[in-house]
């Protein structure tokens, strides 16, 4: 699908406009979903899939063409979900239901992780994927809270402690640009919080961020990245 036929609520978050504060994040993360799931889907096949946490379901069109059923869960009054769970609820479908768990930025801001990782393990069927991304260095953002931060090594020997296998890791916002991110981020903060004359202020500022990032991450050896990143896309296979 193209990008441009996707709706704004979802275009926001997969692709604000370059003046945007996040817009390299998240144009990098984007990317980053594009490079993992249409390698993972067969041409003849269709699949169940579960977005876990899914908010706008800004990842559902790469599953376009190859969804049985796609089914979005959260917390909360969100429209977008079919089904809606408190903190540490168990989902009511069946075990061994889906090819595909979804979970994008969401293990950050699960309090407990455990009930959250065995009920991904529960749900999948063998040889199912869980696509999961989540920070490894960021600022504090409640929503409405936030717990936790993995380094690449956690965030693997949590999957495997789950009974994955890590099939994939991407990097996402190396270590040098992730300083400016957070510096943009805190004057994204102070700027909305002066008005108008703060938010007009910021667009320019936010053009020369982005430029800068882009020339931070392009001199971060992938070595590095591998190690620090902002975020990690893990792709695994429940054994």
């Amino acid at each position: 699908m193209e990008l441009s036929k996707l709706s704004k609520d979802v275009l926001s978050v997969i692709k604000p406009p370059v003046w945007d504060s996040y817009y390299y994040v998240s144009t990098l993360t984007r990317k980053a979903y594009e490079k993992v799931i249409p390698g993972l889907l067969l041409s003849d096949k269709s699949y169940n899939i579960l977005d876990y946490g899914c908010g706008s379901k800004p990842y559902e069109y790469l599953f376009e063409g190859h969804i049985s059923s796609y089914i979005g869960v959260d917390v909360g009054n969100n429209p977008k979900a079919e089904i809606k769970i408190q903190p540490g609820e168990h989902i009511n479908v069946n075990s061994n239901e889906f090819d595909f768990v979804l979970s994008s930025q969401v293990l950050e801001h699960v309090q407990d992780v455990d009930q959250y990782m065995n009920e991904c393990s529960r749900i999948l069927k063998q040889g199912g994927y869980l696509l999961l991304s989540t920070h490894g260095t960021w600022q504090y953002h409640a929503s409405p809270y936030d717990y936790n931060r993995w380094t690449c090594m956690g965030l693997k020997y949590l999957l495997e402690k789950y009974g994955f296998e890590v099939e994939m890791s991407v990097p996402i916002l190396g270590q040098l640009a992730l300083t400016s991110q957070l510096r943009l981020s805190f004057f994204n903060s102070f700027a909305n919080m002066t008005g108008a004359a703060g938010r007009l202020l910021l667009a320019p500022v936010a053009l020369i961020y982005q430029l800068k990032m882009m020339i931070e991450d392009a001199i971060t050896p992938e070595r590095v990245k591998e190690r620090d990143s902002a975020i990690f896309l893990m792709a695994a296979r429940k054994n």
